[in-house]
């Protein structure tokens, strides 16, 4: 029989963050049971989740976050489910989870994704956020703190969190859901349109060397706040791209099928925000993309320059223009890419294998029964 153990992601199963309930795909001695102040989306199928504000004290949500008060009512839910740790994912919710660890008595895991290790407003000094007056608390008392990339470690590590508390396991994706289709002359981004996906510099890219990309389509997937500038660029530039908007994610695996060329020109923001290891890299891999993208974050842990893709410098959109150009203009070079990531993918960041990894990292630490 599994054992249970609590999954503490604040705004639970959010739309863009399917990639935490996914992570125990592969878990056969583990149960997780999801906690967080609310419910963004409706659990999936045989996954238990327990809203927490209805079991708070007098103080409510604010005694709980800003103060660490748990009360009696909802440390004996919680006790109920006999956890072994708890789990948090990002930052921000690893410290709102700090206080029910030690009222639980039991061990915290923390995983860190990204901004929540990167962005200045989680890096300073701050006693008005509850993050930043926990930070270094947490990271003393926390079990173990699981980065998932080496980048993130080391953002970690310069930031002070103790390097022998870190073990890196990376992002996996579906092997199931991500295959090759017949592939076809489309070049594909697929983000939202913020400045740390870099959306503006392929753009710029694509408008350079429009008249090289003859015979190709270009489709950006994705909305956000950059969109209607950059719509009004591509239009005055009088380049043609398909913009479907924001696709769901059981969508996307067919966008991936169809494209030869993946474009992640992620970079860091003037905020610090940075990524990790995008599971973009890893879904359009598998689906036997060849990848064009920056040497940021934890991506060229990903993506092999020359073997699976091309990397450019962040923000430089005329390197990227030109390996865009090489790559169209080499069609069987970048299916070798596009088929070399495939067997990178399956071997090294397929979901089946990271998740029965992050089963044995949490095994390590868990409460013993």
């Amino acid at each position: 029989m599994k054992r249970q153990f609590l999954v503490f992601a604040d705004k639970m199963f959010a739309r863009s963050e399917g990639f935490i309930h996914q992570s125990y795909k592969a878990f056969d001695q583990l149960q997780p049971v999801f906690i967080g102040s609310e419910l963004r989306s409706e659990a999936p199928a045989g996954t238990k989740a327990i809203a927490l504000n209805p079991l708070h004290g007098l103080l409510g949500e604010t005694g709980f976050k800003q103060f660490g008060l748990v009360s009696a009512k909802l440390k004996a839910r919680l006790l109920a489910e006999k956890p072994a740790l708890i789990h948090a994912h990002f930052g921000k919710s690893a410290a709102y989870a700090l206080p029910l660890s030690r009222a639980l008595g039991v061990p915290l895991v923390v995983t860190y994704h990204g901004g929540d290790a990167t962005k200045t407003a989680n890096t300073r000094n701050s006693a008005l956020r509850v993050y930043n007056r926990r930070r270094a608390q947490l990271w003393r008392d926390a079990a173990l703190i699981v980065p998932v990339s080496e980048f993130i470690r080391d953002e970690l590590a310069k930031a002070g969190c103790p390097a022998d508390k870190m073990t890196v396991n990376y992002n996996g994706a579906d092997p199931g859901r991500f295959a090759p289709g017949d592939k076809t002359k489309l070049i594909l981004f697929a983000g939202r349109w913020v400045e740390k996906k870099g959306i503006d510099t392929l753009v710029s890219a694509l408008i350079a060397v429009r008249e090289q990309l003859t015979g190709w389509r270009v489709r950006l997937v994705g909305d956000g706040p950059l969109k209607p500038q950059l719509e009004t660029q591509l239009k005055a530039a009088g380049l043609e791209v398909e913009l479907p908007g924001w696709v769901a994610p059981e969508d996307m695996p067919r966008h991936f099928a169809e494209a030869m060329i993946v474009c992640v020109p992620s970079r860091r923001a003037a905020t610090g925000d940075a990524e990790g290891l995008p599971t973009v890299c890893i879904e359009a891999m598998l689906s036997g993309c060849a990848i064009a993208a920056t040497r940021h974050a934890g991506i060229p842990e990903c993506v092999k320059d020359g073997v699976t893709g091309l990397l450019v410098g962040e923000r430089d959109h005329a390197a990227l223009g030109e390996r865009l150009v090489r790559m169209t203009g080499d069609v069987q070079a970048t299916l070798a890419m596009g088929a070399a990531g495939r067997e990178l993918a399956l071997k090294d960041f397929n979901l089946e294998r990271q998740s029965a990894s992050l089963q044995d990292v949490l095994l390590g630490v868990a409460k013993k029964s």
